[in-house]
Formats: C-alpha cells, structure tokens, sequence
C-alpha cells in the first residue's frame, strides 16, 4: 500500500535535517515511520521526507546509505518550501511601554557624558542615545570618516530611555569622526506615519576640553553636552515660512515704538572659527573658500568685540596643519596691532585658540 507516492520500503532522505532512512510503516495519510542509518524509528511528516530509490528498486531490504555517494539534500527538480527553511520569529503584537504624560512630541538626543566632568579630557567619555518622548524608536547609529560608514550599534530603545553607544578614549578626542544617525519612530496609534530622520552630526573636538561644554540636565546625574537630533514641530513650521510670510505677519499689526536697548559689555567672548559651526553644509568649497570665509568671520567678531567694548575675545582655530592660525596671526599682527594677543588657556583650549586683549 501506498500514501501520497511513498511507499514501505522506499528509501528516503530528511529535508531539515542531515541523513536518511527506510520507510518501515505507514502510521496515517500524512505520517510514516522511518528507520535511520543508526537503527532507530522515528515517526516523520511525509512532507518533510524526499523518495530517493523506491523500494522495488532497492537490491536488498534495507542496504546502508552512503554520505559519499548519496544524492543531494533535495532533488534538482524537487520544489522547495520557503517555509522549510527559515524559521518563524513568535510575536505577540506590539504594547507601549513606558509612558509619559506630556511627552509625546518627537525628541532624540546624543548625548556626551564624561567620566571626569571637572577635566573630561583626562577619562573617557561615554556617547549616549536618549529617547526623550513617547515614541518608540527603532536607530541606526554608525561612524563616517572619508567616504566609509561603519555600523557601530543598532536596535530598538523604549519611550522615555537611553542607552550608551560606544566610548571615545583620550586618546582618540583629537580627531573624531562623524556621528550618523537613522531614526525611525512610531506610536501605537496615530494620525499619521512619522517621517524617518537621517542626521550626521560633527563635533568639535575643542568642546571635549572645555568643562563648560557639559551642563547639568534631566537626563543624568552628572554634566552632560546634548545635541539635540530632532527638532520641535513648531520650531519646523516656523523654518518652513518664508520671508514674505514674516513681512505679511508684521505689515498687519500696528508698528510699537521700540526702545533702544544698550547693547552689554562682556568680558570674554568666544568664537569657534571651525567651518563646521560656520556652514551647515561644506560641500563644493575649495580650501581657499573656507579659509576666505573663516577670516572674513574672524574680522567681523574682531570688529564687533572692539565696538562693543569686548575685553577679550577667543578664537578657537584648532591646530590641524597652522594654515588658519598663522593667517589669523598675521592679521592681528598687521591690522590689529595695538591689541595683545597669546595662546588661549592651555587646560581648556590645548594649542587650539588664540586670545586677544582688546582692553585692559
């Protein structure tokens, strides 16, 4: 007798598993038992089983199987079935967790937190994912330098939770590469599907000297510098007007008389002259176009700081190959030569600024 082509005696082969046998009875329509190599009977799906010599075929009853000159797992005209080779992954639906009232615009942010705050130049320090909303949020966190990306962490972080993406060593604070980001972030329900957010952000080293970079927040128990990876949907209309959009608003309400307000004397200001904090996008500039764009910068704050009566002012310049600190030194040396300038201080700034004494 026979069920479905398959017969007692038949030889056989497993489609999920390595070896074979004989067929020795047939146990119900989908079901038989089979003799393996080792001499055990074990009841097997029919489906699960491929006929590789029938059994009027076969010279004896039951004649071993080769592994070297047995056929292959499946048959070259055997159709296979997706689902026999990949496993199903269980899931049980999707539950919100950790819910916050209030918190439910989008907000990420990388966040540095240094191991020593007081001299974080002197330990490590640890670059942190936060999900700061009700949202949650499946990243892609990876590291650019020239043109290669590298995958450094990725994963799902609940609502209202942070997880440490890797660690930067002293050692390694001089050059830092680009920080890249894919964001893709969802609710249970909504009104909507939220638009991915694809971000690469840059640091500046200078920052990782300057305990003044870390801040006390709501995120951590010690200072930490946030770089916000999101912004405020009302923040985003407003970029989205334009200038005529803001000329309309204005024209249609009664001008106010304004009164002047006196512009404050500081005592130190600071400027980070790296092209980075200067365009947004680099792209298509020549060296010498940044270089023209970093010293017409360096003029304009050096002007302004006189004006307004500035008593210092701090260029950071990085150190790099000198290019832009010896042109910004001849400039003083040239224009600005009544005013004292010196390296910025060393345990904030490295080699990396230069100060000027606008008054004394």
């Amino acid at each position: 007798m026979a069920v479905k082509n398959i017969s007692v005696g038949d030889q056989i082969r497993f489609l999920n598993e390595v070896g074979g046998g004989r067929v020795t009875a047939l146990l119900s329509k989908d079901m038989v038992s089979v003799e393996t190599q080792d001499g055990f009977e074990i009841p097997t799906y029919i489906k699960n089983l491929v006929v590789i010599q029938p059994d009027h075929l076969s010279s004896s009853k039951y004649p071993p199987l080769s592994h070297s000159s047995a056929p292959p797992l499946v048959s070259p005209n055997y159709p296979r079935n997706p689902n026999d080779f990949y496993p199903e992954v269980k899931r049980n639906g999707f539950t919100e967790t950790n819910q916050q009232k209030g918190n439910d615009f989008p907000s990420f942010l990388l966040a540095a937190l240094p191991n020593n705050p007081g001299n974080p130049p002197e330990g490590k320090i640890g670059l942190y994912l936060v999900n700061d909303c009700n949202y949650t949020l499946i990243y892609h966190f990876a590291t650019k330098t020239s043109v290669q990306y590298t995958t450094v962490d990725a994963g799902i972080l609940e609502p209202n939770t942070k997880v440490e993406l890797e660690s930067i060593q002293p050692k390694e604070m001089g050059e830092l590469p680009e920080y890249c980001f894919q964001l893709l972030f969802f609710r249970k329900s909504g009104t909507q599907l939220e638009e991915p957010v694809q971000k690469e952000i840059r640091i500046s080293p200078i920052k990782f000297f300057k305990a003044s970079s870390f801040a006390r927040n709501n995120y951590f128990s010690t200072p930490a510098l946030l770089i916000q990876l999101t912004e405020h949907p009302l923040k985003a209309e407003l970029d989205k007007l334009t200038d005529k959009d803001f000329q309309h608003v204005t024209l249609s309400k009664e001008p106010k008389k304004l009164t002047p307000t006196p512009i404050p004397t500081s005592e130190l200001v600071e400027i980070d002259l790296h092209i980075n904090q200067l365009l947004d996008d680099s792209r298509g500039l020549t060296n010498a176009d940044m270089l023209k764009l970093q010293l017409d910068t360096f003029k304009k704050e050096m002007d302004k700081a006189i004006a307004t009566g500035v008593k210092k002012i701090i260029f950071i310049h990085g150190v790099g190959d000198g290019v832009l600190k010896n042109e910004l030194r001849r400039e003083l040396q040239r224009k600005y030569a009544k005013y004292p300038y010196q390296d910025a201080s060393f345990r904030e700034y490295g080699f990396g600024a230069t100060m000027a004494v606008l008054r004394r």
